[in-house]
């Protein structure tokens, strides 16, 4: 196990994880309009309890905590692009035009062979396995006395 960690070492890393805020609008020109205004001082959150089409604007656009993979990748990707305390430029997703403001991101670090040895072990298995199965096909079909019809 630890000859196959050391070897693939990049397969074994945490996620990103973030903590953000958005407002949803229909329209670029619309986030645009808003871009604008956090830039000039308004409160971001206020502008998404106003404005924002998403559910969040009861809590002026707070997502909470997520980890990378649980939204769409578009906005996953600006997350990951964003500087914390900045607001993104509009980014469009199929659910509209988004603002983010980033409150944190933590990058993904490596894991430890403690933290992936099951993952190792199972994945060791079903090579195995494989293995096992594809030797055993093929010692049937050298002892079996089948023949083509062509």
């Amino acid at each position: 196990m630890k000859e196959y960690y050391e070897e693939n070492k990049n397969l074994f890393m945490s996620k990103y994880n973030f903590k953000a805020k958005h407002i949803l609008v229909e329209s670029e020109e619309k986030a645009n309009e808003l871009k604008n205004l956090c830039e000039n001082g308004e409160s971001f959150e206020e502008l998404a309890m106003k404005h924002s089409m998403c559910p969040s604007k009861e809590v002026g656009g707070d997502l909470g905590e997520f980890s990378q993979g649980q939204m769409v990748l578009e906005f996953e990707n600006a997350c990951i692009d964003a500087e914390v305390g900045k607001v993104t430029e509009p980014v469009k997703t199929q659910f509209g035009y988004h603002l983010i403001k980033l409150e944190s991101k933590t990058a993904p670090k490596e894991l430890s062979l403690e933290e992936v040895r099951d993952e190792i072990e199972k994945t060791i298995i079903k090579a195995k396995e494989q293995i096992a199965y594809v030797q055993k096909m093929d010692a049937l079909m050298k002892d079996s006395k089948i023949e083509r019809a062509y």
